[in-house]
């Protein structure tokens, strides 16, 4: 299908393709985003080619590849034209659509991504006896973030489906307009600033996070995800007596978790943070999550201010999640020269959740609540994989009226069991805390910098 579009050329790369593309790297394979839909009766493959045209030629991210300069440094190259695929997919009259559809999704997900020579959209349109009944379509992270694919759905009602007709003017800042502006005085100033606040984050925590290594499993790194219906009412709870919100009372909750595998008071978890409240970003369709640290130390102290620590390190964090990925990298080993040896910093926190963090409207939870609530709690292990991930990764998941979260830990750093350990203490103390805002953390005070090279 032909494509035309506005711009074209070369150009650095914003910080968020910079931050996606070194992650593809270290993975070896694309991280990708999307899903399948069912279409509605009277949809017909042309309505989805006038949707493909609409969105490629509005967004440059979706007529954009990169190449690789003689010193290995990538360079985006936007192109005005060209030819995309929307593949047609023909079913059995006795298949199931939505399972067909997910069968495609997932080619697309794990089947090969060459950012040098393919587009950043694929697209399927399903029919069963002639008539389109589902979609799926699936793009590359560096194209797009999960709020990017909010802004790409939004701006649909600008698309008459039966002509191509657009309706208004794309809004938000386009990939090429943003890589500029992160090069002029007013970002670089916002860079240097957010590299200062991560180095003294960094000064403050041990070199390494995990002292143990194990005979790594097969695969590598395990999956399990806890639901907890418990852990939902009684962070509902302390957030109505602390104050801080529902994430900051679970990510205090995971560095517990986290002090008592590793023996480690003081923990340094990169939560993600979105910087789409930037002028001209909310409705950009590019990626523009990134992570920034927060330490929280939850040695000799109460949970509630364990919470309160996590939420102020979250607020601190969001401030300074806008930087140059190279400048970050140059931090880190000017440390570790400095240090003697190299900053441990891969242990994650992504909430997903969004309006289900919310605390829940009504009267609060009460102990009998709760304590009903816990026998529901399951523990579901895997899928596990060998693509290479953090030594601990935790995301909450928006799943309603419960806390749904994953733990992904590397097993040469942790074990299963210990992984088992963190997600059930995070539990144990989220329940204890509920209506105890005196509940000690369990974790006594240690020595929370390595000394190692100075």
């Amino acid at each position: 299908m032909p494509f035309s579009g506005d711009g074209s050329g070369e150009s650095e790369l914003t910080w968020g393709q910079r931050n996606i593309m070194r992650m593809m790297q270290l993975a070896g394979e694309a991280v990708m985003i999307g899903g399948t839909v069912p279409l509605e009766e009277g949809t017909t493959v042309e309505h989805i080619v006038n949707l493909l045209a609409f969105i490629v030629e509005r967004n440059q991210s979706l007529r954009t590849r990169y190449r690789f300069r003689e010193d290995g440094e990538p360079v985006q190259v936007l192109y005005s034209s060209g030819e995309v695929a929307l593949d047609i997919v023909d079913i059995g009259l006795d298949e199931d659509p939505a399972e067909a559809a997910e069968a495609v999704r997932s080619g697309y997900e794990h089947g090969p991504f060459d950012v040098t020579a393919d587009w950043p959209v694929k697209m399927a349109v399903l029919r069963r006896a002639g008539v389109p009944v589902y979609f799926a379509a699936m793009y590359p992270h560096i194209a797009i973030d999960g709020l990017g694919f909010e802004a790409l759905v939004g701006d649909l009602r600008n698309l008459d489906r039966d002509t191509g007709a657009h309706l208004a003017p794309r809004e938000g800042m386009q990939p090429f307009e943003l890589a500029r502006q992160q090069q002029g005085a007013t970002a670089l100033r916002q860079s240097a600033a957010s590299v200062d606040y991560w180095e003294k984050m960094v000064r403050l925590v041990p070199g390494r996070r995990f002292d143990s290594e194990y005979e790594p499993r097969d695969p590598q790194w395990s999956d399990v995800t806890l639901d907890s219906k418990a852990c939902h009412l009684a962070a509902t709870s302390i957030a109505a007596r602390t104050g801080a919100n529902t994430g900051s009372i679970v990510l205090g909750a995971y560095a517990v978790g986290l002090a008592k595998v590793s023996g480690k008071s003081t923990s340094a978890i990169r939560t993600f943070i979105s910087n789409r409240f930037r002028p001209g970003l909310r409705e950009s369709v590019t990626p523009l999550l990134a992570s920034c640290l927060c330490v929280v130390d939850v040695a000799d102290t109460d949970f509630d201010t364990v919470a309160q620590r996590a939420w102020r390190s979250q607020l601190k964090a969001g401030k300074y999640a806008y930087f140059d990925p190279r400048d970050l990298l140059a931090m880190f080993a000017r440390v570790a020269a400095e240090r003697g040896e190299e900053v441990d910093l891969l242990c994650y926190f992504n909430d997903l959740r969004r309006e289900f963090g919310a605390p829940r409207p009504g009267p609060l939870p009460t102990p009998e609540e709760i304590e009903a609530a816990l026998p529901l709690t399951t523990l579901t292990w895997g899928p596990h994989t060998d693509v290479p991930d953090a030594q601990t990764f935790m995301e909450l998941n928006p799943v309603p009226d419960t806390l749904n979260l994953m733990l992904r830990v590397d097993t040469e750093k942790v074990t299963p069991e210990e992984q088992e350990v963190i997600v059930r203490e995070m539990e144990r103390i989220l329940v204890a805390a509920a209506f105890d805002p005196a509940c000690p953390s369990g974790i006594a005070a240690n020595a929370t910098l390595s000394t190692t090279g100075s």
